[in-house]
């Protein structure tokens, strides 16, 4: 099964994709630029978003923590 935009699963992955530098091109724009329907993960998204670009360690630290949140979500 495929984990769909609306899914703590899918957040947590595309965060941690990022920090890693093994996402595709276009995945963090997408992630970022497209709302969620849950307002809970919406908001980690929201969160995401405004971290600047280039990441300094600091906000690595602020996703590690929004994914931490998001893989919270996803456990229940």
């Amino acid at each position: 099964m495929t984990d769909s935009p609306s899914d703590a699963t899918y957040v947590a992955k595309t965060i941690r994709d990022f920090i890693g530098g093994c996402a595709e091109e276009w995945d963090w724009d997408d992630f970022t630029s497209c709302p969620l329907s849950d307002e809970r993960l919406d908001s980690i998204r929201r969160r995401a978003a405004a971290v600047e670009l280039p990441c300094e360690p600091e906000d690595l630290l602020t996703l590690e923590g929004l994914a931490v949140e998001a893989e919270e979500l996803a456990r229940g």
